[in-house]
């Protein structure tokens, strides 16, 4: 098993008095940027501030390093629909595939699905 992906979350600096919190992206090798955010403005449960590990879900978004992921060379999202995980997400834009409310153990297991398909599929 993959560290816990709770544990990468780094909150991104904010204004001060700013409510909106924001954590950085998780790069998983020269394919992917996963973002995972919670709180009051994103699909998670609880919506409120409080630390990576006291959410139950999170508000999951995948896009490629370079290029669009629902298509053409970098489009991969073909391949990762036949993933468990994939009916949850929905395409935001051609470039970005977006699920909210996306338990705990279900964002660990699309982390450690796509560190396998970095790990497994050179880059075009």
């Amino acid at each position: 098993m993959a560290q816990d992906f709770r544990t990468l979350l780094t909150e991104l600096e904010r204004p001060k008095g700013d409510d909106e919190r924001w954590f950085g992206d998780i790069r998983i090798g020269d394919w992917f940027y996963m973002s995972i955010q919670a709180g009051p403005d994103q699909e998670s449960i609880p919506r409120t501030t409080v630390g990576p590990m006291d959410y139950e879900a999170f508000e999951v978004s995948l896009q490629t390093v370079h290029g669009v992921i629902s298509y053409g060379k970098w489009g991969v999202w073909e391949q990762l629909s036949k993933m468990p995980w994939a009916a949850r997400f929905h395409k935001e834009t051609p470039m970005l595939m977006v699920a909210g409310e996306l338990p705990v153990a279900e964002v660990q297991r699309v982390y450690e699905d796509l560190l396998e398909f970095a790990r497994v599929h050179p880059v075009p």
